[in-house]
């Protein structure tokens, strides 16, 4: 497999460089991972999660409460998905998808074209080493302490932008201290992966949640084709234990809709690497492909170059949109909105992200409009679309960003703007008075303003 890891400094790289990383049983690996990477994994025990309270967690031990005596979720999440790629490698299909609900449950071939995903990105030792610290490190921005050690260390408070941000400029200034034992071509592959993520969320294209001047990191990793597939294959690990939490059995969340949203981002990514797309072209092949899917299942043919069509698809995006039924209440939610609404969305929805205008990315609107749908009193169509079109009358307020005319365009000026909706939308979703009247969201404020893209 190639060059080995140098020097050896634990039995985990001694694992990766004899091969038996991929043959020891689960427990032993995890007991390695937890003697290589303890302060991260301290790190991850403080970090924020989201969970299902009503969930039955499966009756096996996890990784966490195996290392640790208790559960911390983002440790679960994490080195689950270290576990996913030994699955991945092994072909061990049944295992991979066990829980998976059937009727999204990933198909053979899609667990064929990711694994050959992997074989292609990991060559050698080194490569596989540096896959695993990639995933030990990637979440540890949720770590509420890292962003007040990086303000210890240099006055400035990043507490508000986003946990990849976060992640990045805490490894600028050496608070992520593992990375030193990468080979410096292996170090820079993650750093410049974590640069794109910063800023490119692949998750965010996925849903239509970004806008297209979020992909212009993409322009630059041409020439770096290396630090983009380390930064897929991570995302995929990450997908693949997202619910690693409550069922560290499988790869519960990696079903076959997520699948094919991400083999499109790799299309696209990849695409716009080469030349072949450019940005907004790159970023419609999203949008055109729920589309053409949805049409599959009798939905009405859209058009990506009418506006009109083209906010519906984003939005036919946010909301998950894959059966008949969901597409249609968005349809018909989108389309009896009051024209003023209407066409704030329809503006808003079709903005690339500009210095000159521009674009607001409502960060965590996919899970709220889910939310708030799920939270009717019946679930009856009738309440599904008044609570889908409070939705959207309050995702109208969050798009609409008014610039100070008169204030000078700076070469630092944003034109992307981050406005997270999970801090304001959270809580009002999940209890019964939306329930009982959806047209509370219009006593909701609009969630502060984060940079997102600079220009």
């Amino acid at each position: 497999m190639g060059d080995l890891i140098a020097p050896v400094s634990g039995q985990l790289q001694k694992s990766i460089n004899s091969g038996s990383f991929w043959t020891i049983s689960d427990e032993e690996l995890l007991h390695q991972i937890h003697d290589e990477f303890p302060d991260e994994l301290d790190r991850l025990k403080r970090a924020y999660s989201i969970r299902d309270p009503n969930v039955t967690l499966p009756s096996s031990t996890s990784p966490s409460r195996l290392l640790y005596g208790r559960e911390y979720d983002e440790v679960n999440r994490t080195l689950v998905g270290v576990l996913a790629l030994r699955w991945l490698h092994r072909g061990d299909y049944e295992t991979f998808v066990d829980t998976q609900p059937p009727p999204v449950k990933l198909k053979r071939e899609s667990f064929h074209w990711i694994r050959k995903i992997f074989h292609k990105g990991i060559t050698s030792p080194t490569d596989l080493y540096a896959l695993v610290m990639s995933m030990v490190v990637n979440d540890l921005g949720k770590d509420p302490q890292l962003a007040s050690d990086y303000h210890s260390m240099t006055g400035e408070d990043i507490s508000g932008v986003n946990h990849d941000m976060i992640l990045l400029k805490a490894v600028k200034v050496g608070l992520v201290r593992c990375l030193d034992r990468l080979s410096p071509s292996h170090k820079a592959d993650i750093i410049r992966g974590m640069e794109l993520g910063a800023e490119f969320n692949f998750g965010q294209l996925a849903q239509a949640e970004n806008s297209p001047a979020c992909l212009s990191g993409l322009l630059d990793m041409k020439g770096q084709p290396r630090a983009f597939e380390v930064r897929f294959m991570e995302q995929l690990l990450d997908i693949a234990g997202a619910a690693g939490h409550v069922d560290w059995t499988c790869a519960k969340k990696l079903i076959e809709p997520i699948y094919q949203a991400y083999h499109n981002v790799y299309d696209v990514a990849t695409g716009i690497i080469s030349g072949a797309f450019g940005l907004r072209d790159g970023y419609d092949v999203i949008l055109i492909r729920r589309a053409e899917l949805l049409r599959k299942t009798g939905f009405r043919t859209l058009d990506v170059k009418r506006p009109d069509d083209r906010a519906l698809m984003r939005l036919l995006c946010m909301g998950g949109a894959a059966d008949l039924e969901t597409a249609e209440l968005y349809d018909t939610a989108f389309g009896s909105l009051d024209q003023s609404t209407k066409n704030s969305l329809v503006e808003n929805l079709n903005r690339d992200g500009s210095v000159a205008q521009p674009a607001v990315q409502p960060t965590y609107i996919p899970a709220m409009l889910a939310k708030g749908v799920g939270n009717t009193e019946s679930g009856s169509p009738d309440e599904k679309k008044k609570a889908l079109q409070s939705l959207l009358r309050y995702l109208a307020r969050v798009l609409t960003f008014t610039d100070n005319p008169n204030q000078p365009s700076e070469p630092t000026s944003p034109c992307v703007i981050e406005r997270s909706v999970l801090g304001t939308l959270k809580d009002v979703l999940d209890n019964k008075e939306f329930k009982e009247d959806p047209s509370i969201l219009k006593n909701v404020a609009v969630p502060k303003d984060e940079v997102a893209k600079m220009r």
